[in-house]
Order: C-alpha cells, then structure tokens, then sequence
C-alpha cells in the first residue's frame, strides 16, 4: 500500500528563519596559508585557558549549542583526532570512549538485591557524565614569525576540555584533562557550526570564526621553556596572573622589537 499525502494538511515542520539555509551546514574550511619553514624565523609553543565562567566567554555556555557539545559531537562521530589528555604533543591517538571513562563514564556493573527472592545479581548501568563540570579549556598554539609577511602569526593546534571532578561527597578534587583534539582535523565541524556572537547586532558566526577572529578571553598558563614548567611551577598566588600577563607582552615586544623607527 502506498500512503497518500492530505494536500490540505497542517504542516508541523516549519522554517526557522525567513530564507533559505543554503550555506549553513555545507561550507568547507579554508585551508591555512602554506608556511615555507625557511620563512619562519622565530617560533614558540604557547598554552592557554579559556575560562568559561567569565564574561567574556559566555558564548561558550550558549544554551542552544555549548561548545563542549560540539566538541563531543565530533569526537564521539569520529570527525576529529583525539588523543590523551597528557598528549600535547599529539602523538598516539586513542578511543574517545577511552578518554571519556577516564571522567567517571562509561558503563559499569553494580550488584542489585532482587525483592522478591532476595538474590544478589550484577546489572550493567550506563554512567554519565555531566559535562556542565566542564568550565575551562585548554588551547595550544604556535606563534611564528613569518619573514616574508614580515608578520607575526598564530596558529591553534589543539583543544582540550578540563572536567571538575568530585568525589562521592562532593569534594573537588581536582580539574581533569580529558582528552585533546587536534584542532586542525575539528575545523571542518567548526565551519558547519552555528555560533553565538557576543557583540551586539553582530551576524551569527560559526566557531571556526570565534577562533580565528580569537573572540575569546584567555590567560597563559605555560610557555616553552628549557624546565617543561608551568607558570604555577614557579609562581603562586596572584603572581601567577602577572607572570601570565608578562608572558603575554614578552610575545608582542618580541615582534615591536624587530623594527626600527
């Protein structure tokens, strides 16, 4: 039997904006400007955090696409390489379900008394995981400078989210480094994602945009350096948050210095 379409019936699906979404959902990402690695004449690994909690970064918590869900989406599909969260230098890649068991998920057994014989019998449950603990990222990037755009330039190399673990009597007790993903290999799913603008009668922009355009703030925690420290290695306290800022302007002094005037 074949069924016959009412020409007179409501429609239910209904656009959500007045045109056509002929773009959304089917750019491709641009490719980076090749780099010739006689032309890059200083370079340097640089570690920051995004803290979603600020103001500045609230885009990262819209409620409509958080960016952890589009991070996870494309993990979990297998759209982005993923490697362990101690793997900054992306070298074995792993299982992303092996790096989300390492948040508390995953499944696990549990025993459970049947009522009515009164015997014990192990039943597997799904453990979730509740990603709203995620509430600062970590980026790696290399800055270079380019001696033939005579430009200093940056380009993100990796995203890894930090989980807030808690113990079963809801002590923190410490932020955990899920796993990283090797950003170049996520931008064709950042290009096809809507994201929030945070400035006002702004268009929509996708995240490969936030990123590019570094609609974001941020602090460095780590720089390279012959020890492999972190600032907090050295620094404590509110001199941890000075140290970072004097990282930052050592970065834009290093290329103002290059010129003569």
């Amino acid at each position: 039997t074949t069924s016959v379409v009412d020409p007179n019936a409501v429609k239910t699906e209904v656009p959500k904006l007045p045109w056509m979404q002929e773009i959304t959902g089917k750019r491709m990402a641009m490719s980076y400007e090749p780099i010739r690695e006689a032309d890059v004449f200083w370079w340097k690994n640089v570690w920051r955090v995004i803290d979603l909690r600020e103001k500045i970064n609230l885009h990262f918590k819209w409620p409509k696409a958080p960016f952890i869900q589009v991070l996870l989406d494309a993990v979990q599909s297998g759209k982005a390489q993923v490697y362990s969260g101690m793997d900054d230098d992306f070298i074995t890649p792993i299982d992303p379900a092996e790096a989300i068991n390492a948040t508390g998920g995953g499944i696990d057994s549990i025993m459970v008394t049947n009522a009515e014989t009164g015997l014990d019998s192990l039943m597997v449950v799904n453990k979730e995981v509740n990603w709203n603990n995620v509430s600062k990222l970590r980026v790696k990037e290399v800055w270079f400078f380019n001696k033939q755009t005579s430009t200093m330039q940056v380009r993100i190399m990796g995203i890894c989210p930090l989980y807030d673990s808690y113990d079963e009597n809801g002590e923190f007790r410490g932020e955990l480094p899920v796993f990283w993903v090797y950003f170049p290999s996520l931008r064709q799913t950042l290009v096809n994602t809507v994201a929030f603008n945070p400035f006002p009668n702004g268009i929509r922009l996708n995240w490969d945009q936030i990123y590019a355009q570094r609609i974001f703030g941020s602090y460095i925690y780590k720089i390279d350096n012959v020890q492999d420290f972190r600032i907090k290695d050295y620094k404590s306290g509110i001199d941890i948050l000075y140290e970072s800022e004097a990282k930052k302007q050592e970065l834009f002094n290093f290329e103002h210095d290059l010129w003569e005037y």
